[in-house]
């Protein structure tokens, strides 16, 4: 530990006298829509297209959004979501030079934003479908413009990237330079220096949901292998047929309370553990607009074993890449029921925050035992969820070792608020090597032949009577 006096200067960030931002470590931001927009538009009105589509040309283009030059802890980097719309017309010449075939028709960039531009999405019109023009206006001509689209986005990425160096260059020499009024600056007068890391890619809705389908059908209770991603297309099966029983859009207790916290003091959690608490997508925009609060001090996000999908997946990191919590270190979403294709989701964030570690295992952090699993009775709700004779129970709906006093404290109450429905729970299993697992099951609470609504012993007492 650096002695006092001693430390690291780039780490001052209190208070000054003369409102300084020290080394750019305080947010600032930077509006460049009007610039950005005007330049996108004059690259796609000026685009022109190799043969056969020589004859072929953009009539007009209509740029839509907002762009900003950010900075934040010593970085800049550029924020951005467009929506792209434009008319196109043009004909194919013969070996003569006369004209072949013509067309018109229009071209629509939804999404143009830093999580989709490896992989744009264009809607494509013609008023001759199918015709020899319109055809290779379909395949030439779009590729042409998903190129233009990008290239002209990397080029706002290298000015900014030149206002960065300025920046760097002048507080080399003493100079106080606003890094984000550098960066902007240098998109203005656009000067090019060197390309930032490729955006983060993210995989479209449809093929997520393409995804999903191609996985095999399994039984309701399945074993998830922390250590193998064997199950992982039975899981992603298995968990999506479990229903949600609560269409209440509020979020889950634990979730409130962690985003009235964070509304009131953004700066007072470090740890947001949210493990098994059934979150959905339907909370994750609440807890993404806490996230973008400013002071936001969140370190851990812990969303392991909830029911989060692929779509809140892509929605988070979404957020997480245009600067959703910034001091964050790790999130952990494991456990979800998500597609196999989820993790290359939040792959790209490697590139944009490469102090970001996204966890995908199978595994409760942290997971200790809050009850051991005796006799299970056949045909019990129990047995139907795939409890067996020596599990041992790591959570409980929301309960684990952090919160549980006793069984019957602990347990009894949620069974007996949850007759009739879903109870998610993660018990540590030994299979015949002893190789330790962590699997996800769903306990349903109701009558059934035999006493109880549990129909087995934990810890040594039956849960029975309204457990």
């Amino acid at each position: 530990m650096a002695k006092l006096g001693e430390g690291d200067d780039r780490w001052i960030v209190k208070e000054r006298e003369d409102g300084a931002n020290v080394n750019s470590w305080h947010w600032t931001t930077k509006d460049v829509s009007k610039h950005t927009k005007s330049t996108v538009a004059a690259a796609l009105e000026g685009l022109s297209f190799a043969a056969p589509l020589d004859q072929c040309r953009i009539t007009s283009a209509e740029v839509d959004g907002e762009c900003s030059v950010n900075n934040r802890k010593g970085r800049t980097f550029l924020i951005y979501e467009f929506e792209v719309k434009l008319k196109w017309e043009g004909g194919l010449l013969d070996g003569d030079g006369l004209n072949l075939d013509s067309a018109k028709g229009t071209m629509k960039l939804g999404d143009v934003s830093a999580e989709s531009l490896d992989d744009l999405d264009v809607e494509f019109t013609s008023k001759s479908r199918g015709s020899p023009c319109s055809e290779a206006m379909r395949k030439q001509g779009v590729a042409a413009v998903k190129a233009a689209v990008v290239a002209c986005i990397k080029g706002l990425q290298e000015e900014v990237a030149a206002g960065a160096a300025a920046d760097a260059a002048a507080k080399a020499g003493g100079a106080k330079v606003d890094a984000t009024a550098a960066a902007a600056e240098a998109i203005a007068k656009g000067a090019p220096v060197r390309p930032l890391p490729q955006p983060l890619k993210v995989e479209s809705a449809a093929a997520a949901a393409a995804a999903a389908a191609r996985a095999p059908a399994t039984g309701a209770a399945k074993r998830f292998d922390v250590d193998s991603d064997d199950d992982a297309d039975a899981k992603a099966k298995a968990r999506s047929k479990r229903s949600d029983d609560d269409d209440d859009e509020a979020p889950p207790p634990e979730l409130a309370r962690a985003l009235k916290r964070l509304t009131d003091a953004p700066d007072s959690l470090t740890a947001v553990r949210l493990s098994n608490c059934g979150v959905r997508d339907v909370h994750l925009p609440a807890l993404i607009d806490v996230l973008r609060k400013m002071g936001c001090g969140v370190q851990t996000l812990d969303l392991a074993f909830n029911r989060l999908t692929d779509a809140g997946i892509h929605l988070l990191a979404k957020a997480l890449a245009a600067g959703a919590a910034m001091e964050l270190a790790e999130v952990r979403l494991g456990g979800n029921r998500t597609s196999p294709s989820a993790p290359a989701l939040t792959q790209g964030l490697r590139q944009v925050r490469n102090e970001l570690s996204v966890v995908w295992r199978n595994e409760l952090n942290d997971a200790k035992s809050i009850a051991s699993v005796g006799t299970v009775y056949p045909n019990s709700p129990a047995a139907r969820a795939g409890l067996r004779t020596g599990d041992s129970l790591v959570a409980f709906g929301a309960v684990q070792h952090a919160t549980f006093e006793s069984v019957t404290a602990s347990v009894v109450p949620v069974v007996k608020a949850r007759v009739g429905k879903e109870i998610d729970c993660v018990v540590v299993r030994l299979d015949e090597a002893s190789k330790v697992h962590q699997i996800a099951l769903t306990l349903v609470p109701q009558k059934w032949e035999g006493s109880g609504l549990l129909g087995c012993i934990l810890k040594g007492a039956c849960v029975e009577g309204g457990g």
